[in-house]
């Protein structure tokens, strides 16, 4: 996302790379794989974007209009852990998904990642059936499934 300022940022660049990092070393089975920063990325945008600052709010006395539990959650000190917090939890969903093995893969292939072939899947089965011109169109301007589907 690097159209976007806020990934452009030597700050927010620092926060992914903690992130992706403390995860991989908790996940030493598992460690990077190419795409984690694209899930990684909508969910610091939005944790940063939601996130109060508490001593600003206490500075101008708008603080009153939040209730305890809502200033804590939204507490804009901990934006990297509550990041790496729902990082973490999406992970355990999808992390199947990043494993890779010499299992057979959803298509049947070997040796492809498993969200790789669980992409093509859902384009040449899925969304051809129900939007055979979107995924024709995605197939001509040479999209590849797992840009699109991550």
């Amino acid at each position: 996302m690097q159209e976007n300022f806020f990934f452009r940022e030597p700050s927010t660049k620092s926060k992914m790379l903690d992130i992706l990092f403390i995860y991989s070393k908790l996940n030493p089975d598992l460690g990077y794989r190419q795409g984690m920063h694209e899930l990684l990325a909508p969910i610091l945008w939005v944790v940063e974007r939601d996130a109060i600052d508490k001593e600003s709010l206490e500075s101008t006395g708008s603080g009153e209009k939040f209730d305890g539990l809502m200033l804590q959650s939204l507490d804009a000190a901990y934006i990297e852990h509550d990041s790496f917090t729902l990082f973490c939890s999406i992970m355990q969903v999808v992390r199947v998904y990043y494993e890779h093995g010499n299992q057979q893969s959803f298509n049947g292939e070997r040796d492809v990642p498993p969200i790789v072939s669980r992409c093509q899947h859902v384009h040449q089965d899925l969304l051809m059936a129900v939007d055979p011109e979107l995924a024709e169109y995605l197939h001509a301007a040479e999209i590849l499934p797992q840009i699109f589907l991550t």
